[in-house]
């Protein structure tokens, strides 16, 4: 019987294996806007145009599917309720929020601070 007390522990992986952790991969916040913008602060916000209505859906519907974003904004978004209940079943499926952000004309010098 061992009485000396040991302070050993077993890593899952040998030190020298080789194996190196892999980090999470970037996930990007989009904002498809007229007239607002992400801060100079956002390093992974990347700001579209908004497109014409009739395209919004379906430029949502890539950006969701592409696999590496996090959240989208979008100014004033307006769908119809298939286009709503299509992009909501791959926000479920995927981790992704789509954010509505309401902005009228009187509201045009205010600012929006996140995260949200």
């Amino acid at each position: 019987m061992n009485t000396h007390g040991r302070n050993e522990f077993q890593l899952p992986l040998p030190l020298d294996s080789g194996v190196v952790p892999q980090p999470k991969p970037r996930s990007w916040r989009y904002l498809l806007a007229d007239t607002i913008s992400f801060s100079k602060e956002i390093e992974d916000g990347i700001r579209i145009q908004k497109p014409e209505r009739a395209k919004v859906a379906a430029w949502l519907i890539r950006l969701i599917q592409c696999g590496q974003c996090e959240t989208i904004y979008v100014e004033n978004l307006r769908l119809t309720k298939s286009e709503k209940q299509r992009i909501d079943t791959l926000c479920e499926s995927r981790p992704v929020s789509v954010v509505n952000i309401c902005v009228n004309k009187g509201a045009a010098k205010n600012i929006v601070v996140g995260p949200w």
